[in-house]
This record gives structure tokens, C-alpha cells and sequence, in this order.
């Protein structure tokens, strides 16, 4: 016996394509009812392909028009009903042109002549089509932008207020007495052993602070940007754990892609942090790409026996912001040996 299992991806789009069958069955028997006074009749089956493939046709449209809608943006009504009109247009043209080639189908299976073409075609349900057509697709325009409009208010609302969050950890981090104490302490016994070194220390903690505090409120910043910042924060933490811990990038710095800002480094942070970590076994943190649009964070796992107090709530907001952001998820993964993280980027060549 055959067993299929569909993965949750799969699931949705077969739930997805039987909502919009059931959608066009239904489309189907309230036009045939208006407009025939009963449900079977002779063009019912052309009526229900046809009202499919419009329905799929226009929700991917619709999807295509409205998914960068921006309601806060300068004059955002008065292009998005310029799109509205524009979709509306381009899907009552193909719906046209899909009931032109299912006539002209039938008809060269009829086998009737060419010359009786236009008559048939005018006295078809050439009138009933437009009216359904037009009518319905007004209704579904107005209502599929309303559906859209309506969820990017919520994605940009949910974004804000993952923002905050971000901007509110990223702010008690810094004001944590634990790593002002750590970092003072550092500073303190550079200036007197090696007064060179303090002072390059003083450059990079300014530099970990400048960057945060310029990239806070982005969306995403250049990976190399995000690089630059980790490897600066990594040098601060090695002058303080010297040996007992080693960071390896893997992949060339030059990528134009794209990233949630202080992702890779809250990583880093977290791996330091929750992990053991000595001279004789020192700890390794690799960062590489997986595959073209992924960056995977991975780590030696050796957890601490008593781990510091976190609010576990980094990563989730992480998750969150790509998923808003990017329309993506963080992935995460745990061997015997090894914490692994995969972070989405954005490429050059996606849609913005």
C-alpha cells in the first residue's frame, strides 16, 4: 500500500486550489440560476472550467498587483486604486480572451464552417459571459483588495511592534550591568598592561555601539555591513576570553545580499553565552552560506550546566522579523555535537 504524505507546504496549496474549485462550483450555480433560471444546462461545464481558471488566474494577479501595497507611503490610496482599475482591466481582458479560445475550441469541433464564426460567437452566451464576468470580477476586485489592504495593515502593525521589542532588547542589552561591568573591567586592564590595545578596544566598542544604534530601525542592511559588526563585536569578546573561543567565516565577504540587521551577532552572542568554553576545548562558531540564500550560524554544543538568565526571546523575534520581512523563516537545527541556525537573506535579484 502506497502511503502519501504531504508535507505542510503541499497541504496548504492543495487546501488552497479545493477552496477555489469550491469557490468557482459556487460562482457557477448562483450565475446559472440568475442568468439561465436553473443549474444544469448545456454551457455548465464550460461555465465551471472557465470560472476556475479565472479565479486561479485572478488570485495570483491579485497577489502580484497588491502584494507591495505600502499604506503609509506618499499618495498610497491613489496608486492603489490605479492598481485596482489596472487589475480589474487585465483580468476582464484574459478572462476574455480564455472564453474566446474555449468558443473557438468547441466551434472547430463542431465542425461547422468559418463563415458562420462571428454569428455564433454573437449569438453564444457572449452577452451572459460579460455580464457574469464584469460583475463578478468588480465584486472580487473590491473585495480581494480589501482582504489585501487589510492584511498589510496587520504585517506592518505586527512589524512595529516586533521592532520594538528588537529595539527594547538591543537597548537593555547594552545598559546591562554585566556587560558594561565586563567591558569596563577589560578596558581598565588593557589601559595599564597594554595602552595600545585599550585604545583599539575603545574604537571597536564604539563602532558595536554606532552600528546599532544607525541600524536599529532598517529593515535589513548589506551582509557585508552585518560582517563587519560581528567581527568587531567577536574582537571584543576574544580580548576578554582570549583562546577559548574561535570564529570562522567561510564563504567570501563580498555577497551583496541582504540581512535582518544584528542578526549574525545575537547568534554569536547566544553561542558564547549558553556554551562552555575553554583553552584546552575552545569553542567554534562557523558562519557559511547554505545554499544561495541562507546563512547558517553553527556552533559547538557544550551547554552550560547552569545557564544565564535570558528572556528567550531573541531568536522568536528574530523568526518573526524574517518572516514579516523576508516571508521566511529562521531555521534551526540540534546534532549531539553541534547548534546550527539558518538565517534567510535577500537577494539582489528578488522582488523588493
Amino acid at each position: 500500500m502506497v502511503n502519501f504524505k504531504l508535507n505542510k507546504q503541499t497541504k496548504k496549496q492543495v487546501l488552497r486550489h479545493l477552496a477555489i474549485l469550491a469557490g468557482a462550483v459556487a460562482i457557477s450555480i448562483v450565475f446559472s440560476l440568475v442568468l439561465m433560471q436553473r443549474i444544469l444546462h448545456p454551457g455548465i461545464w464550460n461555465m465551471l472550467l472557465l470560472t476556475f481558471i479565472q479565479l486561479e488566474l485572478f488570485i495570483y494577479l491579485g497577489n502580484r498587483f497588491f502584494k507591495s501595497v505600502n499604506p503609509d507611503s506618499a499618495g498610497a490610496v491613489k496608486k492603489t486604486i490605479i492598481r485596482l482599475v489596472l487589475f480589474y482591466f487585465v483580468v476582464l481582458l484574459i478572462a476574455s480572451a480564455l472564453f474566446l479560445a474555449l468558443f473557438t475550441w468547441h466551434f472547430w469541433r463542431s465542425g461547422a464552417s468559418f463563415s458562420e464564426f462571428i454569428p455564433s460567437l454573437l449569438h453564444s452566451e457572449l452577452h451572459s459571459f460579460f455580464t457574469a464576468a464584469g460583475i463578478g470580477f468588480a465584486l472580487g476586485a473590491l473585495f480581494f483588495f480589501y482582504t489585501q489592504w487589510a492584511d498589510t495593515v496587520k504585517r506592518m502593525q505586527k512589524l512595529r511592534e516586533e521592532k520594538l521589542i528588537f529595539q527594547y532588547e538591543t537597548l537593555k542589552t547594552q545598559v546591562n550591568p554585566h556587560f558594561l561591568f565586563n567591558s569596563l573591567n577589560t578596558l581598565s586592564s588593557l589601559l595599564n598592561s597594554d595602552p595600545a590595545l585599550s585604545d583599539k578596544f575603545i574604537h571597536k566598542l564604539s563602532a558595536v555601539y554606532r552600528y546599532v544604534l544607525e541600524n536599529q530601525e532598517k529593515d535589513l542592511v548589506p551582509l557585508a555591513a552585518e560582517m563587519e559588526f560581528v567581527k568587531d563585536f567577536f574582537y571584543l569578546q576574544k580580548i576578554r576570553d582570549g583562546e577559548k573561543i574561535k570564529l570562522k567565516i567561510d564563504f567570501e565577504e563580498s555577497s551583496a545580499a541582504k540581512i535582518i540587521p544584528v542578526s549574525l551577532q545575537m547568534l554569536v552572542e547566544n553561542a558564547i553565552k549558553h556554551n562552555v568554553a575553554t583553552r584546552k576545548e575552545p569553542l567554534l562558531i562557523t558562519i557559511h552560506f547554505e545554499g544561495m540564500d541562507k546563512l547558517a550560524v553553527r556552533n559547538d554544543l557544550r551547554q552550560r550546566m547552569q545557564l544565564a538568565a535570558s528572556s528567550q526571546i531573541g531568536l522568536k523575534n528574530l523568526n518573526e522579523r524574517c518572516r514579516l520581512i523576508l516571508n521566511r523563516e529562521v531555521e534551526t537545527q540540534e546534532t549531539a555535537d553541534e547548534f546550527i541556525v539558518k538565517v534567510p537573506l535577500k537577494l539582489n535579484d528578488q522582488s523588493k
